[in-house]
């Protein structure tokens, strides 16, 4: 069954996560899939067409968009997931399937013989989209995760520091991505979902006065190549 989700992106700096990371220990648990530091590393190749749909619709505040990434996790090839994540009116869809390096380098990088993967729906609709309006991968986006969970309300709240982008597409499972911080420094992401409802110990332990609302996304940061952040507003 497809759910659409709420979800809210905060801009918070290192001591306003740590602060918000000792209250969430006694509400929410740690995601049981992060390494002993609680944490895990995420890089997302984004596609957009010829015409950067994706990139301007996030910047003129579109209520309905979506975009395909593929994701993988602490640079390892052996677990690649294509996602197709919807927004609309506030709420996300995240569409998901895991699939194998074949078809990892032929939807990225047409290598290979398409005879030679598996192709689902969602892989299908990447090709079409391909083919119709020439989607191609258009940066990485790199940052370390530290999740909480909660079952009640299916809750996750991320903290996603060290936010980098790469051009360098061929370099996805390299240990260098050459990539550029698009936050200034201190600067991290916070980002909070659920289903039905928040619960509201949940709530109260997110209430913080440092944390600056915000609707882009990683994808639109890391596509300002190199532009100058400082605009953005600090805090300590």
């Amino acid at each position: 069954m497809e759910t659409y989700r709420h979800e809210y992106k905060y801009l918070a700096s290192e001591t306003a996560l740590r602060s918000l990371s000792a209250r969430l220990k006694g509400v929410l648990r740690k995601d049981p899939h992060t390494g002993e530091n609680g944490r895990y590393l995420i890089r997302s190749i984004y596609f957009d067409d010829m015409y950067d749909t994706c990139y301007l619709e996030n910047e003129d505040g579109q209520p309905i968009h979506e975009k395909f990434r593929i994701r993988a996790y602490n640079g390892e090839s052996s677990f690649i997931v294509l996602e197709l994540k919807r927004k609309e009116r506030g709420k996300t869809l995240k569409l998901s399937e895991v699939i194998d390096e074949k078809t990892y380098r032929f939807l990225a990088f047409d290598e290979g013989k398409l005879s030679d993967c598996v192709l689902s729906p969602l892989s299908l609709k990447l090709l079409s989209q391909k083919k119709t309006r020439l989607s191609r991968p258009k940066v990485i986006i790199q940052y370390e995760r530290e999740p909480f969970i909660l079952r009640e309300g299916n809750v996750r709240v991320t903290f996603d520091r060290q936010i980098s982008a790469s051009v360098h597409i061929d370099r996805f499972f390299e240990d260098n991505i050459y990539p550029f911080p698009v936050l200034p420094e201190g600067i991290h992401l916070l980002e909070v979902k659920w289903d039905s409802f928040l619960p509201d110990t949940v709530a109260m332990a997110l209430s913080n006065s440092l944390l600056q609302s915000t609707s882009f996304t990683k994808y639109y940061l890391g596509r300002m190549t190199r532009k100058d952040c400082s605009g953005l507003k600090r805090y300590s």
